[in-house]
């Protein structure tokens, strides 16, 4: 769909792998808008569209290592939750 190996739960996407080590990170609207302001984080680019603050680029300088990883996971996963 847009070059990124997308994980789901659901049946929709959380967290996706891109290149160069980019976490793509499916978050709510709202949420999104606070956590953009983290160094590191930008909103989501794909193709010629900047997406909302509710696709997030996480780059890989941020996520050092498995805890770093699972606190990005537990953010999208609990996001997720509030869109049921």
């Amino acid at each position: 769909m847009f070059g990124t190996r997308a994980f789901l739960l659901d049946g929709h996407i959380l967290v996706g792998a891109r290149t160069g080590g980019v976490l793509l990170v499916r978050v709510d609207e709202e949420h999104g808008a606070s956590l953009i302001t983290r160094s590191g984080v930008a909103s989501a680019v794909m193709g010629p569209r900047t997406m909302g603050t509710g696709w997030l680029d996480v780059s890989p300088s941020v996520i050092v290592d498995d805890d770093d990883l699972a606190s990005w996971l537990d953010i999208a996963r609990e996001d997720a939750k509030r869109d049921d």
